[in-house]
């Protein structure tokens, strides 16, 4: 197969139109308050609401399910609409949402329930507007499609990092501050979407048939794209394996462990010194993702992606395997780093090779299937490691998905031609 980076019919490799730079700081903004998110939703539940393990596994579920839900349909959404708008739309809604959750919080009202609609809300909004924003990088990356998902993936890391940077500092500014703020965030997000100008799309399949059977043609069209590449089919399959192992420990059971090396009897203000710890753990590994990133962009062409991909990928299920021995907090952050930087390379590498291999006409779609990928183990993954911990506890637990990822990673590596993949010569993958 052809390995020259695909560019969409229309597109051109003209800067100055596009609003790249804008479209940068929305993806920063989106994902600094996210990144914040990823801190403040898990210590509302453990902390402030103080729910079980079981408890805490469904509401990271509640986050994560309208994302396996509703992506395909926010991919066949993406393919047929004007995306700068859904973006645009999603970032006002979460605006407002944010803003809801603080008053809640501000107000002493909050509850497990108020926090599972929240949470079904904003995965909702996420399952819209992830799609649509893909898809739109390749409309305005000013250079090669490679480049520009290295700095969309440079904001997306920065932003992270700068959010959860700010959640260490919960004791000092409160927790509905830092809610406010992420809406404030939000807002500006979606102000700096309206100076994005994308490149005209491909033309678009004109409807023959009922809504309801185009829309399953096009959603089956990406499938079928997907599963017929030698490249796209292996990584879809690595992402789910990082959705169920990967994205469920990380969201359950590494915050259960770092929750555990505090008294359980800690109360008052003193509990914010939880968030901070959840903020630099957390940040660790978005470090490590940056540098790494940081690292791809600068030495360039990777001409050996299938391998650098599978080799990261075996990187963060080692570490999964290790977190389970007990070991001081510091090593704890010092692993999870080393899992940052082989994270910063899979989520890089893996969304280059779907965008750089899927037909431009299909591009949100496929990328939908891949981000399904993704997230469709993540909320199960949620749920089982919850029941685990509560069963076994966190360190026995996080045995499971450590060791689950190491088959996949040697499963694809074994019986598919990924790691062949050599772009200097085509005929090796």
């Amino acid at each position: 197969m052809a390995t020259a980076e695909i560019t969409p019919p229309g597109a051109r490799q003209d800067a100055s139109p596009t609003g790249f730079s804008s479209y940068l700081f929305t993806q920063g903004a989106w994902f600094l308050a996210f990144g914040l998110q990823m801190v403040l939703f898990p210590y509302l539940v453990r902390v402030v609401l103080q729910e079980d393990e079981i408890r805490f596994g469904l509401a990271q579920m509640s986050m994560q399910a309208p994302t396996v839900l509703l992506i395909l349909l926010g991919g066949f959404v993406a393919d047929r609409t004007d995306i700068r708008r859904t973006v645009l739309l999603g970032c006002g809604l979460c605006a407002v949402s944010f803003t809801g959750l603080g008053l809640f919080v501000a107000g002493g009202h909050l509850t497990y329930g108020a926090l599972i609609a929240y949470a079904l809300i904003i995965g909702t909004i996420g399952a819209f507007v992830t799609p649509a924003r893909d898809a739109l990088l390749s409309r305005v990356a000013p250079g090669g499609l490679h480049q520009g998902v290295a700095f969309a993936t440079l904001a997306q890391f920065g932003g992270q990092i700068l959010g959860m940077a700010l959640a260490t500092a919960a004791p000092l500014l409160g927790i509905p501050a830092l809610l406010f703020g992420q809406a404030g965030l939000m807002a500006a997000a979606a102000v700096s979407a309206t100076k994005i100008r994308p490149r005209p799309a491909g033309e678009r399949r004109i409807r023959e048939t009922g809504v309801l059977r185009f829309m399953a043609g096009e959603i089956g069209g990406g499938f079928r794209a997907a599963i017929a590449s030698p490249v796209i089919g292996p990584v879809i399959l690595c992402s789910i394996g990082m959705g169920l192992c990967f994205m469920g420990a990380f969201a359950v059971l590494l915050p259960l462990i770092v929750q555990d090396y505090f008294p359980r009897d800690l109360a008052g203000p003193a509990r914010a010194q939880i968030a901070t710890a959840l903020g630099v753990f957390s940040l660790t590994f978005w470090v490590g993702s940056m540098i790494s990133a940081t690292a791809l962009v600068r030495f360039g062409h990777i001409r050996r992606k299938g391998l650098a991909y599978l080799t990261s990928l075996l990187v963060g299920a080692s570490v999964l395997v290790l977190c389970s021995i007990p070991m001081p907090f510091w090593l704890l952050c010092a692993l999870n780093f080393v899992w940052g930087l082989g994270g910063g390379v899979a989520m890089t590498l893996g969304r280059s090779l779907v965008q750089q291999y899927a037909p431009p006409d299909k591009v949100a779609r496929v990328l939908s299937i891949f981000t399904l990928g993704m997230m469709g183990g993540a909320p199960a993954g949620a749920v089982v490691y919850g029941v685990l911990a509560h069963a076994i506890g966190p360190h026995a637990a996080i045995l499971f998905p450590g060791l689950g990822m190491l088959a996949i990673v040697g499963a694809v590596t074994a019986f598919s031609r990924l790691r062949h993949l050599d772009e200097a010569h085509p005929e090796a993958g």
